[in-house]
């Protein structure tokens, strides 16, 4: 079991949150990847990303807690293509009442290249009364340590 988790245990953002491969079945007709593989690797990091909050559903401070998406925005920059490697970085972009609104950037490697951009909101969830709860301020104090400085916002 991991250790407990506190604002101080944190890392500063970006933080890695997956790393993968293209795969020729993760390609379409048009040779590079495809959209429907790149969700399923960005929902991936940002599950990790809200892994640094603790546990990312059942009892937390307290609360029968999860997170639920409400938007996400995503910007394809450049093609990946079979073969390339993949490494994701995550980040907290501002935090609300309820919600953290976060970026994660899919990059190909070695040359680090930004290929896909989603910047997502995502609500700390009660899971008994299935509405947004309020940030707890331990949640606030690690959602700050997970900050992207201010020239990635």
């Amino acid at each position: 079991m991991d250790p407990e988790i506190t604002p101080e245990s944190v890392t500063s953002a970006p933080v890695e949150t997956f790393r993968g491969v293209v795969f020729p079945w993760h390609c379409d007709a048009m040779g590079h990847m495809s959209v429907q593989h790149q969700m399923p690797l960005l929902d991936n990091a940002v599950y990790h990303l809200l892994g640094f909050f603790g546990p990312t559903a059942g009892e937390i401070d307290g609360r029968n807690a999860g997170w639920a998406d409400v938007s996400h925005e995503i910007r394809y920059l450049h093609e990946l293509i079979a073969g390339d490697l993949l490494i994701l970085a995550s980040g907290i972009l501002s935090v609300g009442r309820t919600s953290i609104r976060h970026r994660t950037i899919l990059s190909r490697r070695p040359d680090a290249k930004p290929c896909t951009i989603l910047e997502g909101v995502t609500v700390r969830f009660d899971l008994g009364a299935r509405k947004a709860t309020p940030l707890s301020d331990r949640e606030r104090a690690i959602a700050g340590r997970l900050m992207l400085p201010a020239e990635t916002n």
